[in-house]
């Protein structure tokens, strides 16, 4: 606007400023719950929250991974329960005073478990209410002056699904009038709850649901040593690196398993998205150590907590066959603990380059995001090609990239441009370069001996 009476004009122009990246150590557990609502997958902070939420029991896959997790300092876990093909429920049924059913009871895990479940019920003959408890052997719920008046602010299957972590209550409608209605004195468990048969198909349903979890960066089946589900981890975390949703999946060698069947596995999987961990037991600790150290820092020679002993002693020889396989050993040295002998993932690269990569890629990503719309011109353009530089220079004052040893190559690589075709179909192209700090995991001594 051209202004005709003297005068200040001003313009505020908002500076772009990135969003803060998604954190990194978010692992997500896959396998059996004691409780918890099947394949929706839950967040969980600590150890605490997590056996509130799905239990502690040892005999659910989980509970042993989550442990260690958390004992090794995982920033956050993301459980995904799965219950398994032709797994059931354990319900429960109360009558009403005249004998007519008026609400049925279902456990909110699936399994056996549920049939733990007592549901006592405490009631006068000519009472308006009754009161009710609820309990599994370790959780005990009350639930006072409630009843089946579906109009009253106590209504009983509005409070039961409102409070309880073990039950869900549905009203089965009984033509009893109120307050005959209401469920008569008894005290019974819930039955009929059966433990599912765990199939492919959980874990690809499982991992279905992963794909709306952003923040998820790495991605492990607790317990679970069969080959095909590893490929299936490998497949969905390659997914998601085409969205810069970068993840890596974790899987186990099963228990006491040969040398030899161990390094058969990786001829088929052989990926920079998967890490095959040795011996068996000690998954979740792997993963909350890999979660606790920055994105740039390689787990090579890091010391595990929670666990006293390994499963298997591998030999030295044992150990540099499965490295040269692309399978990451853990060695108990004295004074040094239990520790991954190399942080490497099938394909043989370093778990932190990859990792150092995929930060990268997810910043870049972040800072594009907000300039689109913006670069029809090339001050446009420049600004992005500044913003993503300042992130990178951000990223080498961590230490993540470095130059070359003879200092000719810098660390990182950054070009904006658009040719006229790409002009024409609104395509701004971004080249980058960056070079990963690498892990030194060998040390050459030369020592002069002057007689």
């Amino acid at each position: 606007m051209t202004r005709i009476i003297p005068g200040v004009e001003i313009q505020v122009i908002k500076e772009i400023v990135p969003q803060q990246l998604n954190p990194s150590g978010v692992v997500a557990l896959i396998g059996t719950t004691e409780k918890g609502a099947a394949l929706v997958p839950t967040p969980v902070s600590s150890y605490a929250e997590f056996a509130d939420k799905f239990g502690s029991s040892d005999r659910f896959t989980v509970t042993k991974d989550a442990k260690q997790a958390f004992q090794n300092g995982v920033f956050q876990v993301v459980v995904v329960p799965i219950a398994g093909k032709d797994g059931a429920r354990a319900t429960l049924i109360l009558k009403d005073r005249k004998g007519r059913d008026t609400a049925l009871f279902t456990a909110r895990s699936s399994g056996e478990e549920g049939n733990k479940i007592v549901v006592k019920v405490e009631a006068e003959e000519a009472s308006e209410s009754v009161n009710m408890s609820v309990t599994d052997g370790a959780n005990v719920e009350i639930y006072e002056g409630v009843s089946m008046n579906s109009s009253s602010d106590r209504y009983l299957v509005d409070a039961v699904n409102r409070k309880s972590l073990l039950v869900t209550a549905e009203d089965q409608h009984s033509s009893t009038k109120s307050p005959n209605n209401n469920p008569a004195a008894v005290e019974g468990s819930l039955s009929g709850g059966k433990t599912g048969e765990i199939s492919k198909a959980d874990f690809e349903a499982a991992l279905e649901r992963l794909e709306a979890e952003p923040d998820v960066d790495m991605v492990a089946a607790c317990d679970i040593t069969d080959p095909e589900i590893h490929a299936l981890i490998e497949a969905h975390c390659m997914k998601m690196s085409l969205d810069a949703k970068n993840r890596i999946g974790l899987g186990t060698v099963a228990r006491n398993e040969a040398i030899a069947d161990i390094v058969k596995r990786t001829t088929t999987l052989a990926s920079d998205r998967f890490v095959l961990v040795a011996p068996y037991g000690v998954l979740g600790a792997v993963a909350g150590l890999i979660s606790k150290l920055n994105y740039y820092e390689s787990p090579t020679f890091k010391a595990i907590s929670g666990i006293a002993k390994l499963e298997r002693k591998y030999t030295p020889s044992e150990e540099m066959e499965m490295l040269k396989a692309g399978v990451m050993p853990m060695e108990a040295q004295k004074g040094r603990g239990i520790v991954v002998v190399k942080g490497i993932s099938t394909s043989k690269e370093q778990i932190s380059v990859t990792r150092i990569a995929d930060h990268a890629v997810r910043g870049v990503k972040s800072v594009s995001d907000l300039f689109i719309g913006t670069l029809n011109s090339p001050d446009g353009r420049s600004a992005l090609r500044g913003k993503i530089t300042e992130f990178l220079m951000r990223m080498e004052s961590e230490g993540a990239l470095v130059p070359s040893t003879d200092g000719k190559e810098p660390p990182f690589l950054v070009d904006v441009y658009s040719s006229e075709l790409d002009f024409a179909q609104g395509i701004v192209r971004v080249n980058i370069a960056v070079r990963p700090v690498r892990a030194m995991d060998y040390i050459y001594a030369t020592i002069k001996v002057e007689v």
